[in-house]
């Protein structure tokens, strides 16, 4: 009975793991990730640096959900958005992250079609989606093109999210081969990440308040006239 038992649990184990779909990550010059350098807006140019400088997190969701930009990015915290437990790394070349090729992903069974996207941010932000996850919780995109207000973000930071992706995990019983998470184009299997992913700047220095600007007016204002008056 015992080992009837033991047999039992070794064989959903087995099943468990087997279930779990494969993707290839690896993304190309067309799909590099790339970092906006000013506060008001206009790409700089590709990430680079020390490999480790940049995080990449897929996170995936069911088929029909709608997309998530970097305003809605709260959006990803909480269902029916799950972390795949997969995270890329920025390589040596500009602009692109690799995690490997066939590895399994969390929550994204082989064979089923489901949507996906990759959050990308500095390491400067943390060096986990968990971490940075909890900083986006009250962060706020602005729409002069950056991240502000974001009580836990580090300034100068980069965070972004990409377009989103549908596919087919490959592997299991499917019979289907490892999805490439980046492309050129759709098939049968999926539509993948085709476009740039751009990566925004933290800029959590206060912004001066309407009421405080015009304040700030008529007290110039109020000492051009005394001087005035004085000469």
């Amino acid at each position: 009975m015992k080992k009837l038992a033991v047999t039992l649990c070794a064989a959903a184990l087995a099943t468990g793991a087997f279930a779990q779909g494969t993707v290839n990550f690896a993304n190309a010059s067309s799909t590099a990730f790339r970092t906006n350098g000013t506060a008001a807006a206009g790409t700089s140019g590709n990430t680079s640096g020390t490999i480790g400088n940049y995080y990449y997190q897929v996170l995936t969701a069911p088929s029909g959900v709608s997309a998530v930009s970097n305003s809605s990015i709260q959006a990803l915290l909480t269902a029916p958005w799950s972390d795949t437990g997969l995270m890329g790394t920025n390589t040596a070349i500009a602009g692109r992250a690799s995690a490997g090729s066939g590895v399994t992903v969390s929550n994204w069974n082989a064979g089923n079609q489901q949507n996906y996207v990759i959050v990308g941010w500095s390491a400067n932000e943390g060096t986990s989606w968990s971490a940075v996850a909890a900083k986006l919780v009250d962060a706020h995109f602005n729409a002069a093109g950056y991240w502000d207000q974001g009580s836990l973000l580090v300034n100068g930071g980069f965070i972004g999210v990409s377009p989103m992706g549908t596919a087919q995990s490959g592997g299991g019983s499917s019979g289907l081969p490892a999805f490439s998470l980046f492309g050129s184009g759709g098939s049968a299997q999926g539509t993948p990440i085709t476009s740039t992913t751009d990566l925004f700047v933290v800029n959590t220095a206060p912004i001066p308040e309407p009421a405080s600007m015009a304040l700030a007016g008529l007290g110039i204002g109020a000492l051009m006239i005394f001087r005035r008056r004085k000469a």
